[in-house]
């Protein structure tokens, strides 16, 4: 498959593309986290994943992990 991500403020557009794969594309721009869980459920690998969040942003990884200890705060409420 091949994953297009572009950034959109502090968010994604995410785009899959066959031969190997469905067409896929977000409806609206998703967190780093609503990436990784979308792209694992249409199939791709984390490896394609991580790289492509990668090549557009060396950052994902510090705004994967904000959205997840919000999340924690939240449900620790």
């Amino acid at each position: 498959m091949t994953i297009g991500i572009r950034l959109h403020g502090d968010r994604y557009d995410v785009e899959v593309t066959p031969p190997d794969g469905p067409h896929w594309h977000s409806s609206m721009p998703l967190t780093a986290t609503e990436v990784l869980t979308e792209l694992s459920r249409l199939g791709c690998h984390s490896t394609d994943i991580t790289d492509a969040l990668y090549a557009v942003d060396h950052d994902w990884t510090m705004r994967h992990d904000a959205g997840v200890l919000r999340r924690r705060g939240r449900e620790g409420q």
